[in-house]
């Protein structure tokens, strides 16, 4: 019984040695068959008169090394509940390697590949950018110092504030963490410009006011006139209609002018018919009428108009209003 025990033995040892197979070969069924290289997959093991038969992988298949596989492995796909997003696609020898949008970073990276992201931290006004983020890594910020600012999100420096003294000017608006100081040219002062502000206010309201005084006054003289020379003619009207009435065989005034004096003077005379005739001169036409008078620009009447009592009663008549 040992004595076939250590024959059995023996027959295994060359048989043990002979399954070290070389680098590039596989074993299957206690045989050494070349692999397949890296895209493609055994289709038929080796048999002692014939070698391996490979294939290549198909769609979304791939082998990254020769192998004695008999499929080829599945291609990853990358998840975007992770925020996940393919960086290099799959091929027939290379598997999906995923990792993040521009604007994420990898917060559980496994190798050259990533299993999850994360939203980068934005450095907003104010801030700065400390340390930049990478692939792997989030972004680090920190608070300007004083005197600085940033305006913009993810800076990577924070301004100092301007000094207005500096430049010449004075400062309007202080500094602040998110803003520069605002600076304006020496002048004059909001009091001061304000004050010139209200005096042209009340030089124009002064103005307006004694413009609107003068056109009053005007208006009520014109207005004055108007009345007293509808009155004058009313009055003349009336004389006109009380001389028409007075009829009577009074002598007519008569005006004559003498040469050497220049003056006029008002008398009347009787022809010898009896009957008055009229002599008007310098007023109007030199006429002689034996029962009526006419008189230039005036109406005409049926007599000789009776004496007047003054010549202030006949100055009305001629009395002319210039127009307003």
């Amino acid at each position: 019984m040992l004595r076939i025990f250590v024959i059995f033995l023996i027959t295994q040892l060359p048989h043990s040695e002979a399954l070290q197979c070389y680098p590039g070969e596989y074993e299957i069924l206690g045989e050494c068959c070349p692999m397949c290289s890296a895209g493609s997959r055994v289709l038929k093991h080796c048999r002692p008169s014939s070698s391996t038969t490979c294939m290549p992988c198909v769609d979304d298949t791939y082998t990254e090394h020769p192998n004695g596989l008999t499929e080829c492995m599945r291609c990853k796909v990358c998840d975007a509940g992770a925020r996940l997003m393919a960086k290099e696609k799959c091929t027939y020898t290379k598997n999906t390697e995923c990792g993040c949008a521009l604007g994420d970073f990898c917060r559980h990276p496994a190798g050259r590949d990533c299993e999850m992201c994360s939203r980068s931290t934005v450095c907003l006004p104010g801030f700065m950018v400390k340390i930049p983020g990478t692939e792997f890594s989030d972004n680090v910020c920190e608070v300007c110092p004083d005197g600085t600012f940033s305006a913009t999100s993810m800076s990577h420096t924070c301004q100092p504030w301007t000094k207005c003294e500096e430049e010449g000017m004075r400062e309007l608006k202080a500094g602040t963490a998110t803003s520069d100081a605002v600076c304006v040219q020496r002048g004059l002062s909001a009091t001061v410009i304000a004050v010139i502000i209200v005096f042209a206010l009340s030089l124009l309201s002064a103005f307006a006011g004694t413009a609107f005084f003068l056109w009053r006054r005007k208006k009520k003289r014109k207005d004055e006139l108007h009345r007293r020379r509808d009155e004058l003619n009313e009055e003349v009207a009336e004389n006109l209609i009380q001389t028409r009435k007075k009829r009577t065989d009074t002598t007519l005034p008569v005006q004559e002018t003498t040469i050497n004096s220049g003056t006029s003077t008002l008398h009347s005379t009787q022809t010898n018919t009896g009957k008055n005739r009229c002599t008007f001169s310098k007023w109007g036409k030199r006429e002689n009428h034996s029962s009526a008078l006419q008189l230039q620009n005036f109406p005409p009447l049926n007599s000789c108009t009776p004496s007047f009592q003054s010549p202030v009663d006949f100055a009305p008549i001629l009395l002319q209003l210039p127009s307003a």
